[in-house]
């Protein structure tokens, strides 16, 4: 009987990741990290994210790349603010039911980035040589900061929606 094997490439998946939870708001977090790490994560990118019913959620994403020890890294939100797409008309009379509870009213909705950490407010990503080194180091740091409430070391190959944090 012939032996299959399953190739499932992993290659891609060549970063450190780091779980935070803090109620702050990205910006606090992110001038957090830079001081407490010192840093200068700056906006690069913001990353679109559709579901399948035609919404479209953004991720902003910080980079930082520190060439003297050969690290970057990225700071990401795991949820997402709602940007519909096209042009969307939320005044009363924009086609809306009299009688719709929400007529009118601009709904704000989000999406997590990985849906299976849902108290995971926010990933720091490493990427480089000896990260996994590095890593601890900085778990070590940000542990000084009373705002954020939980750090864990995550390993990206265990998660589903892994994918999403390939940018």
């Amino acid at each position: 009987m012939a032996k299959h094997v399953l190739q499932n490439s992993d290659d891609e998946i060549d970063f450190a990741l780091i779980g935070l939870s803090c109620s702050e708001n990205q910006y606090v977090v992110a001038s957090l990290i830079d001081r407490t790490l010192n840093i200068s994560l700056r906006l690069s990118d913001n990353i679109p994210f559709a579901l399948k019913d035609s919404k479209l959620f953004h991720f902003s994403l910080y980079h930082f790349l520190d060439e003297e020890i050969g690290l970057e890294y990225f700071f990401i939100s795991n949820s997402s603010n709602f940007e519909a797409l096209g042009d969307m008309d939320t005044s009363p009379n924009a086609g809306g039911s009299a009688n719709d509870l929400f007529a009118g009213v601009e709904i704000d909705e989000s999406v997590k980035l990985i849906k299976e950490l849902p108290k995971t407010d926010y990933f720091l990503i490493l990427k480089g040589e000896d990260l996994h080194n590095y890593q601890y180091k900085i778990i070590h740091r940000l542990k000084t900061l009373p705002e954020i409430i939980q750090i864990q070391a995550i390993e990206p190959i265990d998660l589903p929606s892994r994918r999403n944090l390939i940018f």
